[in-house]
């Protein structure tokens, strides 16, 4: 019984409970901002090789959702897009 009682409290005490507005975000929240941040992208001041890159990617992450990038495919994605301030 004192061994319950002990390992409820090192549980409890470990325990992190996230605040509403924590810097902690699920990756389906991240996942979504990340295809919703593609969206941002303005294609008419792009390059026209980049321009049909990035409609590539934005089709595919249309079609496959944001896990079907590579991660190269990611970062190209990414520096085309200003840097977001949440993580």
């Amino acid at each position: 019984m004192w061994y319950k009682e002990r390992t409820r409290r090192k549980i409890a005490e470990t325990r992190r409970i996230e605040a509403p507005n924590s810097h902690y975000s699920s990756l389906g929240v991240r996942q979504q901002e990340d295809h919703d941040r593609g969206r941002d992208i303005d294609l008419f001041e792009l390059h026209p090789l980049n321009r049909d890159e990035v409609e590539r990617l934005l089709v595919s992450v249309d079609l496959d959702g944001v896990k079907s990038l590579s991660p190269r495919d990611r970062l190209f994605l990414d520096n085309m897009i200003l840097p977001r301030l949440s993580t």
